[in-house]
């Protein structure tokens, strides 16, 4: 299964998949796909990638108007796939619906076509 990723769902992604409460097996899978995803110190600079502390807590932030490199293709096993759509389907957090609908529709869109039958 493949899914096309801009930097900003990358790290969205990433940091979901952080967030998440999981056995230790899903942790080695989450972690390998936080590896795959993650963005290489170049594209960090091009788009002003930065952790500050806000309001106590550490949070990444970034230019959202710098797009100097195209989204990356990726491929993704059945189960990782599976885990992915999983995680962002059922976040229990929830979203903010101006904020999220820039990264999270495109790629929901992405998740729904290409979701493989169970």
């Amino acid at each position: 299964m493949k899914l096309t990723l801009d930097y900003t769902q990358r790290l969205n992604l990433h940091a979901l998949m952080g967030a998440q409460r999981v056995n230790l097996d899903d942790l080695r899978l989450l972690w390998k796909l936080q590896d795959r995803i993650d963005l290489d110190a170049e594209q960090r600079a091009a788009i002003n990638f930065q952790i500050r502390e806000i309001n106590g807590m550490q949070q990444a932030t970034w230019d959202l108007s710098k797009s100097s490199f195209s989204p990356t293709e990726y491929e993704f096993t059945t189960e990782e796939f599976n885990r992915i759509a999983r995680m962002v389907k059922e976040w229990q957090p929830g979203f903010l619906t101006t904020a999220d609908r820039r990264w999270l529709e495109p790629l929901l869109v992405q998740l729904d076509n290409g979701q493989p039958k169970p």
